[in-house]
């Protein structure tokens, strides 16, 4: 074990935050902690890396192990240059190669003693097991795959945009190479190519790490399981994601169903002490009563529903057949073209995916088609009766000093009474309709936009970034937004999973190309891959698998066959423990007057606990199953 947390409280004056956290890491385990903002997930990253104090509880790391750490908020230090800062994560290995050169020159000079010699033995060993060879060239890779040019290497990190701090934070802390290594929201400033790079580090990586994001594709491809802090608490699933999300929605479906047969069990208890205390049956409804006492102090409470999104678009105007149209259009800044000749058509009811990497130019092309910049050469222009709503990532349009009251009244022409309805619908309520926007979180400043662009209902919707700080309720209840949406869609979004649910063509912006499919994202990704699997990528997978054990016809056979037994095996035993489950549950529902009521909802949580942890061991064999199952001729 390298991480335990045990019953972890912490509260903000009268909110409580954390209720009782409870969980355990194991070493080179990759976990996603997931649940809604405002959960208190950074509030537990913060006490798991003493930035703060629990009120309660505790945390025990292994001794001497290391915990990196990513924050949203100041992730680098002032006052260096890009690489001296992913220098200081390989400092240690770096430090070593100075001093073995010293040594070499000592030696190489004929003036070394005895003791430098013992010390170069000593210090090359330590620097072959820290691997030190490839420090120098990975702080370089490193830097290149977080999307810095080797001319940007020297620029001071004061200098740097939110992203691009971002970016050379998560380069920093890979090259730390910490036992632990906690990210919060990693993927938040990163491209695709980034993010799909950083899938492939985490998932090779040595170490344990601990995942805190909202991009289910990210968590899809790295976590081994699933942390859920909900209501204060945390409750462990085994992943993958997807299986976490079936485990979910079974628990919550057998909760709620224990909660309904409870509820009915305490009712008809609550009747018969109302009608028979103070009768000639009053020592029954005593014992009721002490039956009620007992059941209501160990009471499954059904799953609370957490408000989503309600917000939507009305039917959109109709437009003329192009909507928006390119010739030979130029992009970028006096001194910077970043497009050049890009001769590009969205029609009506089309919805484009805008994917490319950072600084490309992909923000800057939709600015100039809206008309908030100038083109540099060539025409854009939208077309006919096209009314286009514009959503920025930075929420530039919103005046920082306007409550979003004020924004809707007086921006927008609402009544106050419309106004505190549609922002109720994007889960603005209460007191934070008159804050300051400048005071707003940056996911309810999305809503506010997103608010108002639902109000313009216009006809083109162009969408920069609309995932930025929003969890993934709110995600999936904006892409049941859009996919109802009528008009035409520009989605410019680094979430994988929005872009295949809602786009149906693709733009991707290259730094020297603009590249134009008539597909999804998925569909582009997929064919990228498949033309990319060349002769050298071919012989490469070859050879790792001629590395393999090989296994004869005959083993093979009889290592699935051993596999299958073992698969029916456990499905016998799975449907064992849901036939107690059933059975169980059914006691609860209607506990006799000498049931031991709190044994039995021990027993119930336990017994989900070995259904899970079953279903994960099913799910496993499976796998096996298939990957030997591949391997036959």
């Amino acid at each position: 074990m390298l991480l335990s947390v045990s019953n972890v409280k912490k509260a903000f004056g009268p909110d409580q935050i954390l209720l009782g956290v409870t969980f355990r890491l194991d070493p080179k385990e990759r976990v996603a902690m997931v649940g809604r903002n405002g959960a208190g997930k950074s509030t537990l990253l913060k006490i798991l890396t003493e930035r703060d104090t629990p009120d309660s509880g505790s945390f025990n790391v292994n001794r001497g192990a290391k915990i990196g750490y990513l924050r949203q908020e100041q992730p680098v230090t002032f006052g260096r240059t890009v690489i001296e800062e992913a220098q200081a994560g390989a400092a240690d290995r770096l430090a070593i190669q100075v001093r073995l050169r010293e040594l070499e020159e000592l030696i190489e000079a004929d003036q070394a003693t005895a003791e430098n010699l013992d010390e170069y033995a000593l210090v090359h060993e330590h620097f072959l097991d820290a691997e030190g060879y490839s420090a120098e060239r990975d702080v370089r890779t490193v830097l290149t795959k977080m999307g810095f040019e080797e001319d940007e290497f020297d620029k001071p990190t004061d200098a740097l945009s939110g992203g691009e701090k971002t970016r050379l934070a998560i380069a920093r802390i890979l090259l730390e190479e910490p036992d632990l290594l906690i990210l919060d929201e990693p993927t938040n400033h990163l491209d695709l190519q980034a993010t799909e790079w950083l899938e492939n580090w985490i998932t090779q990586y040595h170490g344990a790490v601990l995942l805190v994001s909202h991009d289910r594709t990210f968590l899809e491809a790295t976590a081994q399981r699933v942390l859920e802090l909900r209501d204060g608490q945390v409750k462990a699933y085994p992943g993958p994601f997807g299986k976490y999300l079936e485990l979910k929605q079974a628990d919550e479906e057998r909760q709620a169903e224990v909660a309904k047969r409870q509820a009915i069990e305490l009712a008809k208890m609550d009747e018969y002490v109302r009608r028979f205390m103070n009768s000639q049956r009053t020592a029954q409804a005593r014992g009721r009563l002490k039956q009620m006492e007992k059941l209501e102090a160990v009471r499954v409470h059904a799953p609370k529903n957490d408000k989503q999104m309600a917000g939507g678009f009305g039917k959109a105007a109709r437009s003329g057949e192009i909507v928006v149209e390119t010739k030979k259009l130029g992009v970028g800044f006096t001194d910077l073209t970043l497009i050049k000749d890009l001769n590009w058509i969205v029609r009506i009811g089309e919805r484009w995916g805008v994917i490319g990497e950072n600084g490309a130019g992909k923000s800057t092309l939709i600015k100039t088609v809206v008309g908030a910049l100038p083109a540099l050469g060539g025409t854009a222009k939208l077309g006919s009766s096209v009314v286009a709503g514009y959503f920025t990532q930075d929420a530039s349009d919103l005046d920082p000093e306007m409550s979003p009251l004020d924004v809707l009244c007086y921006e927008d022409g609402l009544t106050p009474p419309e106004a505190r309805t549609l922002l109720g619908r994007f889960l603005l309520m209460g007191d934070d309709v008159y804050r300051p926007v400048r005071t707003l979180s940056g996911g309810e400043k999305n809503k506010l936009s997103l608010a108002r662009l639902t109000n313009l209902n216009p006809n083109l919707l162009v969408l920069d970034e609309p995932t930025n700080h929003l969890d993934m309720a709110s995600r999936e209840a904006l892409a049941d937004v859009l996919k109802d949406y009528s008009g035409t869609l520009i989605l410019i979004s680094h979430d994988r999973w929005l872009l295949s649910q809602v786009t149906d063509n693709t733009l991707d912006v290259r730094r020297n190309e603009v590249i134009q499919y008539g597909g999804s994202y998925t569909e582009y990704r997929n064919r990228k891959q498949s033309s990319s699997s060349g002769p050298s990528q071919t012989n490469a997978v070859k050879e790792v698998e001629d590395n393999q054990p090989k296994l004869s016809p005959r083993e093979l056979g009889k290592a699935i066959e051993k596999l299958t037994k073992e698969i029916s095996q456990i499905e016998d035993k799975i449907t064992t423990l849901e036939n107690d489950m059933a059975v169980l549950e059914l006691k609860l529902a209607a506990v006799g007057p000498n049931d031991d009521v709190l044994a039995l909802s021990t027993q119930h949580g336990e017994l989900q606990s070995t259904i899970a942890a079953t279903m994960a061991e099913w799910e496993s064999l499976h796998t096996q199953v298939a990957e030997l199952e591949a391997q036959r001729p």
